[in-house]
């Protein structure tokens, strides 16, 4: 009788514990975002059933989450390419492309727009809205102010995750993976020597 007690004992632990395991998925997704010529959408924000994901699309537009539930809808969203919300199929790999359209994004939960960023266009917008002390003038000519060059060269140096960048690189940054923007000038940018006579502008973004 004992034995059989046992028995009913492990036989019920070993059914909780596989509905348990059951009951609590482990979902992998990987998300492409990509625009209307299938060209990766870097910087989208992603929202999992309206929730803002902590995370935006990598440098060629991919995104990868583990979940313990199955979604319902993903939404992906952009400033330049605008938004688009797709029911979840079962699929690990989900390819969404963005039309322009609705770039004034609102998210249905909060009623506010999604993340402080995604209301500039570019880095030149972003430069404009958000840090003090630099003039972007017409043609996205950027000058620190009150920093004026020995050399006659007005340009600032482009510091990108720690390494030194061209104009062209700097364009490209989408104020969607930015971290902080710092702005150095004078004594404070010593460091870079007379590569930073004009002034530096230090960007760190979530995209190394």
């Amino acid at each position: 009788m004992k034995k059989i007690n046992t028995f009913l004992t492990i036989l019920i632990l070993f059914f909780t514990v596989s509905f348990s395991a059951q009951e609590k998925e482990n979902i992998k997704l990987t998300i492409a975002v990509k625009d209307v010529n299938n060209n990766p959408v870097p910087g989208a924000v992603i929202l999992i059933d309206n929730v803002k994901q902590k995370r935006v699309a990598n440098s060629a537009g991919y995104f990868k989450v583990k979940l313990d539930k199955t979604p319902k809808e993903i939404t992906a969203y952009s400033p330049l390419f605008g938004v688009k919300k797709v029911a979840y199929s079962g699929k690990n790999n989900i390819i969404i492309n963005l039309v322009n359209g609705n770039k004034d994004f609102v998210s249905s939960t909060t009623n506010t727009k999604v993340g402080g960023a995604i209301q500039f266009r570019d880095i030149y917008d972003y430069l404009r809205g958000k840090v003090a002390g630099v003039n972007v003038s017409v043609g996205n000519i950027i000058t620190i102010r009150g920093n004026n060059s020995i050399n006659g060269n007005n340009t600032p140096l482009y510091i990108l995750n720690g390494v030194q960048v061209g104009e062209e690189t700097f364009a490209n940054i989408v104020p969607t993976t930015i971290i902080s923007v710092k702005v150095l000038k004078g004594p404070e940018t010593a460091v870079y020597g007379m590569r930073g006579a004009a002034g530096v502008i230090e960007v760190k973004t979530s995209i190394e």
